[in-house]
């Protein structure tokens, strides 16, 4: 599965302390940061002390400080500081049990979005004390831990002179621990300003990708191209929904990616050559090295599926002497598909059916090589695969969370990760949307007990349903995108078939002019569906991707 490039020399630094974008206000970023406050008496000292000296600093609150002493938390925020969650009430967290810790994380991150409207994307565990089940919780409240390169020592009574030379052994990227409440690190701050001055130094805001200080403005996205469904967050970007890219262009011999993401896969591609898979490459700045000097593109793009786990794309970083250059252009065109495990690529890059054997359903899935995205880049059209395997219009697989279905996280964001809304960009009109839904309605028998007393009952639920998923999209993307239902043979029923055209007819017959149904003819396209458990292969993806271009090529699209 893994392509190697000749002309590329591919390297991974974990952590690599690099903005999104080199500024030249400041040679180099550190990071300052306050435990365990807000505490009356000493945090308002603190601030005009960081404001004066022309400091920003990250403050780690507790959040029964937070509730204790809401006005002083809002002043931070007032005062240009980033918020940080410190835990609840200060535990050792690795002795809690994990709901416990799940509830100190989470009522202090409610607290703190609440009293300041800022929602945390750093954990610092009280007395720096963590492991790999404690960072297991954090990230599932979308957060990053942060430990720390330099201990003040100020919590132990360290004088202003030790605290000084403290912040001496800052470089570059680098975090330091310091605490809201001594008052010798309050009588520090103009020193310390002054240290880093010296030293070509700057405040910096932390990285949630990376952990490293960078500069207060960077932004992931900015010299990057991406039509996905991301959550943008300024220094970093999160997405779950498969096949997000990012692209970019870039001057030099050497390109470093900025990832967070220990679950999924990705595709690495420089200009024209073969892609390269990164597997679960975690907190990194993924360098590509040697190079020709000149011009190049850079693509990464996410194989696989992950719902409830978001990954993290902090930008692109250019090698020394090299230069980001402005975002490849948007393409004209672009195409939203909308689908279960056959539009996600599920298994597609296995080598036969049982696939638990050679890494299992992640190892073998590129959504990359979906037929979505092979249709897509054919027309020279960004596109969206939102898709999630085993979700149907009504049903999903075998019966399976009948509390949901694929309607239920279309609109967001981070699908199972949080509930916030996608805020669709208005650059996002695609002409055309691919919908696949209803393999998983109809592919296993109904079972004593669920809604439906039969498959025709099962069939009325999914057309009226599917009517009213295309009322909104209707409502959303406007009468002239065209709107093509597909549907493959199904071994055991002929229900999905007749309720597809059954569906297209009636809305034709009303007006809808943009409206056609594609028959994915196993037979007449030779599918093997030699995927993993029975799932489309690489050869099947590139069939279904030439009929399914072949049917785009008849329609009348505007564009």
């Amino acid at each position: 599965m893994r392509l190697l490039a000749a002309a590329m020399l591919i390297t991974a630094t974990v952590a690599v302390p690099a903005p999104a974008v080199a500024t030249p206000a400041c040679p180099g970023y550190v990071g300052l940061t306050f435990d365990d406050g807000p505490t009356p008496g000493n945090t308002a000292a603190l601030l005009h002390a960081l404001k004066r000296a022309g400091l920003r600093a990250t403050m780690f609150n507790t959040g029964q400080n937070v509730e204790a002493h809401p006005e002083l938390a809002r002043a931070q925020v007032a005062a240009g500081m980033w918020l940080g969650n410190h835990s609840w009430d200060h535990p050792f967290m690795t002795q809690l049990t994990e709901a416990e810790q799940a509830s100190q994380i989470s009522r202090t991150q409610d607290t703190i979005r609440k009293v300041t409207g800022v929602t945390p994307t750093l954990f610092r565990p009280p007395y720096l004390d963590t492991n790999d089940a404690l960072r297991a919780v954090e990230r599932r409240f979308g957060l990053t831990e942060i430990n720390t390169d330099v201990d003040s020592r100020d919590w132990d009574n360290a004088s202003v002179e030790q605290i000084l030379a403290s912040v001496d052994k800052l470089s570059d990227g680098d975090v330091i621990l310091m605490h809201d409440w001594p008052p010798n690190t309050v009588a520090a701050i103009p020193a310390i300003a002054a240290s880093l001055r010296a030293r070509g130094l700057c405040s910096g805001k932390i990285s949630p990708v990376t952990g490293r200080a960078v500069a207060p403005g960077a932004r992931a996205l900015t010299h990057v191209h991406t039509p996905g469904r991301i959550e943008d967050r300024g220094t970093d970007t999160r997405y779950t929904w498969p096949g997000v890219y990012f692209e970019g262009r870039f001057r030099g011999d050497a390109i470093g990616v900025v990832l967070d993401d220990a679950v999924n896969d990705y595709e690495l591609q420089i200009d024209d050559q073969a892609p390269v898979t990164l597997v679960t490459p975690g907190r990194t700045t993924h360098w590509v090295r040697g190079l020709a000097r000149g011009t190049h593109t850079v693509r990464i793009a996410k194989r696989t599926e992950s719902p409830w786990t978001p990954g993290q794309f902090g930008g692109f970083v250019a090698g020394p002497g090299g230069a980001l250059l402005t975002e490849p252009a948007a393409r004209g065109r672009q195409i939203e598909f909308i689908g279960d495990s056959w539009t996600a690529g599920y298994g597609n890059s296995s080598a036969g059916r049982d696939c638990s054997t050679t890494g299992g359903v992640d190892r073998n899935s590129n959504a990359d090589q979906a037929f979505g995205a092979l249709t897509a880049r054919t027309l020279r059209a960004d596109y969206q695969l939102n898709a999630w395997s085993g979700m149907g219009m009504v049903r999903n697989f075998d019966g399976s969370n009948p509390a949901v279905d694929y309607r239920t996280y279309y609109d967001r964001a981070l699908q199972a990760a949080d509930t916030a809304a996608w805020q669709r960009p208005r650059t996002w009109k695609p002409q055309v949307v691919v919908i696949g839904l209803g393999i998983n309605d109809f592919s296993t028998a109904l079972h004593p007990g669920e809604r439906w007393a039969d498959e025709a009952a099962l069939a009325a639920d999914y057309e009226a349903a599917y009517s009213g998923f295309l009322d909104e999209l209707r409502d959303r993307y406007g009468p002239h995108t065209q709107l093509v239902l597909t549907y493959p043979s199904m071994w055991n029923t002929t229900a999905l078939a007749t309720s597809v055209e059954k569906i297209v007819a009636r809305r034709a017959a009303a007006g809808d002019r943009r409206i056609s149904a594609l028959h994915y003819d196993n037979d007449a396209l030779g599918l093997d569906l030699l995927g993993c458990d029975w799932h489309p292969s690489a050869h099947d993806h590139r069939q279904l991707a030439g009929a399914l271009t072949a049917h785009l090529r008849s329609l009348p699209i505007r564009w």
